[in-house]
């Protein structure tokens, strides 16, 4: 679990994603899709499906500040492992 000091953004070239955040789940299926996080928002990105994802990410941080943080007062519910079973 991370965050960052800017928004993320990323685009899959092939595989399925599944990003968990406080406020829920979001998942993009199949190549070229894509997400956008806003920044200082905990989360969680898995890979799910059957094929193996390949993406590139950019993230807009401040630069007075980490790109990265590790998270440790969030923790996620599980809903990506949920997704990626299809319940």
């Amino acid at each position: 679990m991370h965050k960052h000091s800017g928004p993320e953004a990323f685009y899959a070239l092939d595989g399925d994603t599944c990003l968990e955040m406080p406020d829920g789940v979001h998942a993009a299926k199949g190549p070229g899709n894509s997400l956008m996080m806003p920044g200082g928002e905990p989360m969680l990105l898995m890979a799910t499906g059957t094929n193996t994802r390949r993406a590139f990410a950019l993230v807009l941080h401040d630069s007075t500040q980490p790109a990265t943080t590790r998270v440790t007062e969030w923790k996620p519910a599980g809903l990506c492992k949920a997704d990626a079973a299809g319940i």
